[in-house]
């Protein structure tokens, strides 16, 4: 008996100090304190320093450095490649998760990853989305005036395809291209068109009939861009939210989709769809490895939070309609950058059907 209730009480000691030992671990504060402070940190850019990554790295730079603790500036790492692929491969394959290192990468990366680029070998669905930027696009298109807005755009495109200025037909314009697909608008990619403002001026002279708008591209605010559109050209539909801003009476794609082909888009391709715009319409992220510890990913976040709420930040992001979501509020709109399995499977056979019908100026088929 004395054994008995020895034991026992041995045992409720040593289950005493684990429930204890798991009450500390649990108290954030304490985390936090327990947390060795980072000696330094670097942000590693998906572009030159005049790229959107490096534009905010600039501005946020001391912000980050005062919330993350740092007693000297984080250290920031460009790269001369502007689509952040170079910069997320070396993220995900040789970056410690030490809470030493994150990335700021443009939207361009996810779209290299959903559409199979050969040269991506990442996957960004492991990484931790500390801050996520997200904006608004609009496509416009040539069409009569004189008639309702669906009638008279099948009439301007009866009988042949929609020419639609691109960068390459994988690249930025990649939403526009399969949406007017989805439409049944049969667009035909006519590329070599850097900016914004080269394809309007080739739309301004014919040479193409649709144009796919994004302010990150460089180009003005885009409320002046819509105002100063050729004679004949209206905006076709918009991509992110508009809600509150001047522009909130142009349709978005469902709303359009309803009125071209009288039902809603439905299936993997559709999907797609959703996961590129979003990608699009995203600006930048930044994010750390899978696995960095829960502490280190707590204080970058505050970090970001306090990086996204500076009056140098806010300035910039308004100056590009950029909206900064970060801490929790970031989490969903990553999430939509991820098209499923079957979504990107169905995505990758479009562009293998159509990447030589491309080549040969021919118009897009969806199957």
């Amino acid at each position: 008996m004395l054994t008995h209730h020895l034991g026992h009480k041995a045992l409720s000691r040593r289950s005493l100090i684990a429930s204890a030992l798991t009450g500390l671990a649990c108290s954030p504060k304490l985390l936090h304190a327990a947390t060795p402070p980072l000696s330094s940190a670097q942000l590693l850019m998906g572009g030159t320093l005049r790229s959107i990554p490096g534009q905010f790295s600039e501005l946020a730079s001391a912000p980050l450095t005062r919330g993350l603790g740092l007693t000297t500036p984080i250290q920031l790492t460009p790269d001369v490649g502007l689509d952040g692929v170079k910069v997320a491969n070396e993220f995900d394959n040789s970056i410690a998760a030490d809470g030493q290192t994150a990335i700021v990468v443009p939207g361009n990366a996810f779209i290299a990853a959903q559409t199979g680029d050969p040269r991506t070998h990442y996957d960004f669905t492991r990484w931790i989305p500390l801050l996520v930027a997200h904006t608004v696009s609009v496509v416009v298109t040539r069409a009569d005036t004189h008639l309702n807005f669906a009638h008279r755009l099948r009439n301007f495109f009866r009988g042949h395809s929609v020419r639609l200025a691109v960068s390459h037909p994988t690249g930025s314009e990649l939403s526009a291209l399969l949406g007017l697909s989805l439409l049944d608008l049969h667009p035909t990619p006519v590329p070599g068109f850097a900016t914004s403002q080269e394809a309007l001026n080739a739309l301004s002279n014919g040479l193409v009939d649709a144009v796919h708008i994004m302010p990150t591209r460089g180009s003005p605010p885009l409320l002046d861009t819509l105002k100063s559109l050729p004679p004949g050209v209206a905006p076709l539909y918009h991509t992110g939210d508009l809600s509150g801003t001047p522009l909130n009476d142009i349709p978005n794609f469902l709303e359009v989709c309803e009125q071209l082909r009288r039902r809603p888009p439905e299936g993997p391709l559709f999907a797609a769809w959703q996961a590129a715009s979003a990608g699009i319409c995203t600006p930048f992220a930044v994010a750390l490895p899978m696995l960095t510890p829960p502490p280190l990913v707590e204080r970058w976040k505050n970090a970001c939070s306090a990086a996204a709420e500076n009056e140098d930040v806010r300035h910039w992001a308004e100056t590009y309609y950029f909206s900064l979501a970060t801490g929790e509020n970031a989490a969903p709109f990553f999430s939509r950058i991820r098209p499923s399995a079957e979504a990107q499977l169905a995505l990758r056979r479009w562009i293998a059907l159509n990447t030589p019908r491309w080549r040969l100026g021919q118009e897009t088929r969806l199957f």
